[in-house]
């Protein structure tokens, strides 16, 4: 297969509820939450689901002249022309990234992820999970106005908040974490060691290092009990809590943080999330008005997700995807340009520099 791909829905199962926002924001003709909540693109990662057993979840498929495709499969067909020759030797044949359009009703888990160090010491992983939320739409549940958990804040107890974390009832935990209100267009970067949880009545894009690992410590998502596997990804707890970036900050130094400044690259294309900010991949989104050439100016592969409109991509090699919104695609190394005609945005995801042109990763 030659020219840019396009991904087939992958919607994965998860302990909290939602997937309504993934119905409408495909237009589907009826909407629904359920235990599918998550959308996930240009995988080649598992999923890691103790209680929902599933041959091959979590990996993306492409539509192809069989009907689907392993996204692996293409990727391991011709791994230089899909991701690079540098990138191949540094990484195999994996994007390096993994991009999600998650929705939620109701809150998720207080939780952190392991920064790489963490992940390769008490997971034997060679990905963390720093990520970025792009959010998309928001909508209010049971009375609840959309929201994320960011950060600890002024009112941290450590030692309170471990022996919580250890019981899985956080009576006291969960006012040590910063409620952010959210809008539509909202970004922030989610870095490896953050307290977080998504709250309800949120449609988002995630894009994050290839990894499934989440320390999750409390017993409940909603009504689901969660296994000891899931609260603490099979590590020993305390190992597990020592993720956690126990650091006490206002709000503002959150925000500031987690909202790296946005650079424009033109009218049209900009860097929300940067590499320096992430490290491990980079966010950019196009606002496309008519006609829009894109350049392959950082040499790499990319995933995108349609957020609004409607667009027609022609790649150099003679291809045309219709997407609608929704609809996700892949970009591989070897298209040096493509061009989008239509009204929409498009959020995109793009792989850590290499380690032949950036300093290696910490």
């Amino acid at each position: 297969m030659s020219g840019a791909v396009k991904f087939l829905p992958n919607r994965v199962w998860r302990v909290y509820r939602g997937g309504s926002g993934i119905d409408r924001l495909r237009s589907a003709t009826f909407a629904a939450d359920g235990h599918f909540p998550e959308d996930w693109i240009a995988s080649t990662t598992p999923a890691n689901n103790p209680q929902y057993e599933s041959a091959d979840q979590g990996f993306s498929r492409i539509a192809s002249s069989d009907g689907a495709m392993l996204f692996r499969d293409y990727l391991e067909s011709a791994p230089e022309y899909a991701l690079g020759a540098a990138h191949h030797r540094q990484f195999g044949c994996n994007p390096a990234f993994l991009m999600k359009i998650l929705d939620s009703a109701e809150r998720l888990p207080i939780q952190v992820h392991p920064t790489l160090p963490d992940a390769r010491r008490f997971f034997n992983s060679d990905f963390g999970k720093t990520e970025a939320w792009y959010v998309v739409a928001t909508r209010t549940v049971n009375g609840e106005e959309p929201c994320l958990f960011m950060g600890f804040n002024e009112e941290l107890d450590e030692q309170l908040f471990r022996r919580e974390a250890l019981s899985g009832n956080f009576s006291e935990g969960s006012n040590m974490l910063h409620r952010l209100n959210v809008r539509p267009g909202d970004c922030y970067l989610v870095p490896g060691g953050l307290p977080h949880a998504i709250g309800s009545g949120v449609t988002l894009i995630e894009i994050m290092e290839p990894s499934d690992l989440v320390v999750q410590p409390e017993r409940y998502c909603g009504k689901q009990p969660l296994s000891d596997a899931e609260r603490w990804s099979n590590a020993e707890p305390e190992d597990a809590l020592c993720c956690f970036d126990y650091k006490a900050e206002t709000e503002a130094e959150v925000r500031k943080r987690c909202t790296p400044p946005i650079k424009k690259l033109d009218d049209s294309l900009s860097i929300i999330i940067p590499r320096e900010s992430a490290q491990y991949f980079e966010v950019q989104k196009l606002v496309c008005n008519g006609n829009y050439h894109l350049v392959n100016r950082e040499k790499c592969h990319r995933a995108g997700v349609v957020v609004s409109g409607a667009l027609t991509l022609k790649d150099c090699r003679g291809g045309e995807l219709e997407l609608n919104c929704g609809d996700a695609f892949f970009l591989p190394f070897a298209m040096p340009e493509c061009e989008f005609t239509g009204t929409g945005e498009v959020i995109f995801a793009l792989p850590p520099a290499l380690k032949e042109t950036a300093p290696p990763l910490p």
